[in-house]
């Protein structure tokens, strides 16, 4: 019997913050699981998070570029790389995840036995189902085989979404039966930016045109949260809470970082965290991991670059004046040696 390949699949296009994000959920899956092969889709196979050794493979790609909303036109992209995963096994996960349980490699035996397994949205936790009004799955979490029914869905569901994103960019207010029961033009609009609401007339719990045979699994695998304050899952597989795209997401970088300083992947971690230093200039504990990466580097002058502005915004600060003074010190005593 043929062994059947199985892996995990990111798409992420348009802005460097989508590939960091894309980064931090693949080194989430590393760590658990780190014999599962992931690829990345990009239009940005140059940047150092895209070079990083949590992908296994990195398929460079055009982006969408014609409907003027680089949110919509990545989920576009995104539709049009899952066709092409590398594996007869797939799981696609947004970006903006994170893998908590090495149960993950576990979810790929649910396809001895299904076509696909997806996630249903809650209406506390998904615009789209709150305003649809009907049952709709996330698509940030999508499980599945190259069955024939997964691959037309796939095709009918990429031509589903450039048709309501044509309607959506047209300057007339769009009107669609699917939408008829929401007054607000510019509500519809949005949602028909939205690539669930094109998944939803193709698959749902209620909808299925092209026969997929989908399990439906608990939010425990795709947690989005929830505004009426319903706890978490006890056993949390795959964390999709909104929370990872803000308030979690500097902590994140900087475990990264210091989890690959330690495994020697020292111009990683000095591009995580300088990217970060950039994006949010002036912390204090970015700004000392810089210092130590770029020591271990033998950067010294670089180091000493960066503990003057750390003494610029934290004048005073006991750490910085000796450590730089330290460093002075060193690289007199190298100069002088050579």
């Amino acid at each position: 019997m043929q062994i059947k390949t199985k892996g995990i699949v990111y798409v992420a296009t348009k802005k460097e913050r989508y590939v960091v994000e894309a980064f931090l959920s693949a080194t989430s899956v590393r760590a658990l699981v780190p014999d599962l092969p992931v690829t990345l889709f990009t239009d940005l196979d140059d940047s150092p998070f895209s070079r990083a050794p949590c992908f296994s493979t990195v398929v460079p790609i055009d982006s969408v570029s014609n409907f003027g909303r680089t949110w919509s036109e990545g989920q576009l992209d995104r539709i049009r790389c899952l066709p092409s995963s590398p594996y007869d096994l797939t799981l696609h996960l947004d970006s903006d995840t994170r893998v908590n349980s090495p149960e993950i490699a576990s979810a790929f035996s649910l396809l001895e036995t299904h076509d696909m397994a997806m996630v249903e949205c809650a209406v506390d936790n998904s615009y789209s189902r709150q305003y649809y009004g009907r049952p709709m799955f996330n698509v940030g979490f999508m499980l599945f085989r190259k069955s024939e029914p997964v691959m037309r869905l796939l095709e009918m569901w990429e031509q589903k979404t450039i048709e309501f994103f044509d309607l959506a960019a047209a300057d007339a207010d769009p009107e669609i039966e699917c939408l008829s029961h929401i007054a607000d033009a510019e509500r519809r609009r949005k949602l028909l930016f939205m690539d669930q609401l094109s998944m939803v007339q193709l698959l749902s719990p209620e909808v299925n045109v092209c026969g997929v045979d989908c399990a439906i699994l608990d939010e425990s695998w795709n947690y989005r949260g929830s505004a009426e304050g319903r706890p978490p899952p006890a056993e949390l597989k795959v964390n999709h809470h909104p929370s990872l795209r803000k308030l979690h997401f500097g902590r994140d970088l900087r475990l990264a970082a210091m989890r690959y300083q330690s495994e020697g992947h020292l111009d990683l971690a000095l591009s995580v965290l300088t990217w970060l230093d950039n994006e949010e200039p002036g912390q204090m504990d970015v700004m000392k991991l810089i210092v130590v990466c770029q020591v271990q580097m033998n950067k010294y002058d670089a180091a000493i670059g960066t503990l003057g502005r750390l003494l610029e915004r934290y004048p005073g600060y006991p750490w910085a004046e000796s450590a730089r003074q330290k460093l002075e010190q060193q690289r007199v005593a190298t100069d002088a040696g050579e």
